[in-house]
């Protein structure tokens, strides 16, 4: 006869592991590092005139920005299907993320995302310095957000 807790479909056999506050420490310092640098490659990139690479690398700063941000606020590693519109919507009242910020991350998702780049050689002269310039606010703020708020799991700089 088996002991009373195989029956049980919700006893800790059934659990996922969770991470150890270390392994969430070092993927939380791990994605802001690759946002950071993410972020500094964008800006290279603009400098030698590789707009959508650029705009790319700037999209990848900011996906990587909100894993840390929803790991270090939910104290859980973000669900591996979760698209970029749920991680904003999760991070929304948090962050303070306004609609028009918002609306600026969807589009710039849709240049990175998309295989028609047919409307960046139009962009004009320092339109891309200000789309990076907005990448940067982005970030800043949500690093501002991480020092003011509780967090469960907080990092050291």
């Amino acid at each position: 006869m088996l002991p009373k807790a195989d029956y049980l479909p919700n006893s800790d056999r059934y659990a996922h592991p969770k991470p150890d506050i270390y392994e969430m420490y070092s993927k939380a310092r791990s994605w802001n590092d690759l946002s950071r640098t993410h972020i500094d490659l964008a800006h290279l990139l603009m400098e030698e005139g590789l707009c959508k690479a650029s705009l790319i690398v700037a999209h990848m700063a900011v996906k990587a920005k909100l894993k840390q941000v929803y790991l270090q606020t939910q104290g859980e590693l973000p669900p591996e299907q979760l698209c970029l519109d749920e991680l904003i919507n999760r991070m929304r009242s948090f962050a303070e993320i306004d609609l028009d910020t918002e609306l600026f991350l969807n589009t710039l998702q849709f240049i990175a995302e998309t295989e028609n780049a047919a409307f960046l050689p139009r962009i004009e002269n320092g339109h891309l310095e200000k789309m990076i310039a907005r990448v940067k606010g982005v970030l800043s703020c949500l690093d501002v957000h991480l020092f003011s708020k509780t967090v469960v799991v907080r990092l050291e700089n």
